[in-house]
């Protein structure tokens, strides 16, 4: 399976993501994310399910909106929201992008979007909640 045109192996890997990856990140914006789907990500109807969406979309608003965070702000999801007008299907690329909204002292918000070419199959919403912890450090 080849990377898709300017992306480059998603920053930040977890034990999660290993298991339904590989993920991959645009090599100028972090905020925009790659998955290419195969029958690990599948339903028994042959659909992308739709908890992989959810999972990829948690995770690359959480970064987005800890790198808008002031350095050494810790965030954990508090609330997502997710619709789903489309589908995506075996062997397609699934292309998404975050964006933070507002980070404040107590919450953070965030949108995403999820599309396979031109179509639009999830858009999603998130609110982090501003710990004490420090996540991880950037990259």
């Amino acid at each position: 399976m080849s990377t898709p045109d300017g992306y480059v192996t998603f920053a930040h890997p977890s034990r999660y993501l290993e298991l339904i990856g590989p993920l991959y990140q645009a090599a100028d914006d972090p905020a925009c994310v790659a998955l290419r789907i195969d029958e690990r990500h599948t339903n028994s109807r042959g659909f992308l399910h739709a908890g992989v969406l959810v999972a990829v979309a948690d995770v690359v608003m959480g970064h987005t909106a800890h790198r808008a965070a002031p350095p050494d702000t810790g965030l954990v999801t508090a609330s997502l929201t997710t619709e789903f007008p489309g589908s995506a299907q075996l062997g397609e690329w699934v292309h998404g992008t975050a964006t933070a909204r507002r980070v404040g002292r107590r919450l953070a918000f965030t949108g995403a979007e999820f599309t396979v070419d031109d179509r639009l199959v999830l858009t999603a919403s998130g609110v982090f909640a501003v710990t004490g912890r420090t996540n991880p450090p950037r990259s």
